[in-house]
């Protein structure tokens, strides 16, 4: 019996919470590359990948999926730093294309590099004291 309801409430949220998406698809008179279909596919491919996600979740879309990326080799690894470092180098070569292609970043890059920044630093921390805190507390050899 309790079941149901619970079920029921969820379904409920995700209704409510599914009508404040805004309707992007929705444009008749203005259709995008990917609903006619000659989309510059071979020139740029993850921007034409990228364009529908880019029109739901703005300038964050490759944010998203790096973020299942790192947080994927997080679960396989547990290893702070590793992740850390294959995080700067998929943030440097993101932004070496958009430089490379005279493009500037999302505004909603800027807050996401500097909270990626941040918690590398912190697992650096972490990391340094894990050595730290192991070598002081090792027995003499």
């Amino acid at each position: 019996m309790l079941v149901p309801i619970i079920g029921g409430k969820s379904l409920m949220v995700l209704l409510v919470a599914g009508s404040f998406i805004p309707a992007v698809w929705a444009d008749a008179e203005n259709p995008t590359c990917i609903e006619r279909g000659n989309c510059a596919f071979t020139s740029d491919p993850l921007g034409t990948m990228l364009l529908p996600f880019d029109m739901i979740f703005g300038g964050l879309s490759i944010v998203i999926f790096w973020g299942l990326v790192v947080g994927f080799l997080w679960l396989r690894t547990e290893n702070p730093a590793l992740v850390g470092l294959v995080g700067l180098a998929m943030s440097g070569a993101y932004l070496a294309k958009l430089f490379e292609d005279g493009v500037t970043a999302p505004a909603e890059w800027d807050s996401a590099r500097v909270i990626g920044g941040t918690l590398f630093a912190f697992s650096l921390g972490i990391s340094i004291y894990q050595i730290i805190n192991s070598k002081l507390h090792a027995p003499p050899q």
